[in-house]
């Protein structure tokens, strides 16, 4: 079975006016402009798109917009950090907007829980889902739970390279979250990356998969800053290559 998003992704930032309104048209045309310097697909309202700062309908909206901006590229829409009947009604509604496939975090859902939350989203999936898993935001995907969740795949983003090596060894379809493990993941046979630094280096996100290894030093180097100053210093790198608002949502 073909992948559902091969090769070196963006983790798509949402873009904000000064009022924090949602910049749809801006956003959609960072995606195109984006894809056009080589990332592979395009996940929307995700961590790096600051999805605890918006609305269900804002989600759907952002969604929609990527979806007419890049027709034919992978997209990949988030609906976890909400209870899981939310996500449900989130799940149909960014399939409806154009989604490929349905990414989402258990955010806030214990680990014994975590097999009726997948469950719960992938029965009002009739498209892929991937699970994710963020330890560093307190979402964590047992690695001895993973087999049984009936998801497609999983997007680790916790920079653990033994688990990640783990993951890909079991056949469920990995995808890092981690720019420093691009190379390593390439060489594992992960199915791809999908990075918010690549929302500033989308060329270079492309080469470190492609086993680039100078590449791969100037995404460790710039990825560290995105990091320690998230979600601002990725805003900031991101606003320095494109021109793009740097603002993130106030408490919204």
């Amino acid at each position: 079975m073909a992948a559902i998003a091969p090769g070196a992704g963006v983790a798509l930032i949402t873009l904000f006016d000064e009022d924090g309104a949602v910049l749809y048209d801006e956003t959609a045309q960072l995606a195109l402009r984006l894809t056009e310097a080589g990332a592979a697909s395009v996940l929307v309202a995700g961590t790096s798109g600051e999805f605890w700062a918006l609305e269900d309908q804002e989600r759907i909206a952002l969604t929609a917009a990527v979806r007419q901006a890049t027709p034919g590229v992978p997209l990949i829409a988030h609906v976890g950090g909400v209870t899981a009947d939310r996500g449900q009604e989130l799940v149909r509604a960014m399939l409806d907007a154009g989604a490929d496939a349905i990414i989402a975090l258990p955010l806030d859902v214990q680990s014994d829980q975590i097999p009726a939350y997948y469950e719960a989203i992938s029965s009002a999936s009739s498209a892929p889902v991937l699970a994710y898993h963020l330890p560093q935001a307190g979402a964590v995907v047992e690695l001895e739970q993973l087999e049984g969740l009936g998801v497609a795949g999983i997007k680790d983003s916790s920079g653990d390279g033994e688990r990640l090596a783990w993951q890909v060894s079991t056949g469920i379809e990995t995808y890092t979250g981690a720019p420093t493990l691009s190379g390593l993941a390439a060489d594992l046979g992960a199915a791809g990356t999908m990075l918010g630094v690549a929302n500033a280096m989308p060329e270079d996100a492309r080469l470190a998969f492609a086993g680039d290894r100078e590449a791969l030093r100037r995404l460790a180097a710039n990825s560290r800053a995105a990091v320690e100053r998230f979600p601002q210093g990725l805003r900031e790198m991101t606003a320095q290559r494109w021109g793009t608002p740097p603002r993130i949502r106030p408490h919204h």
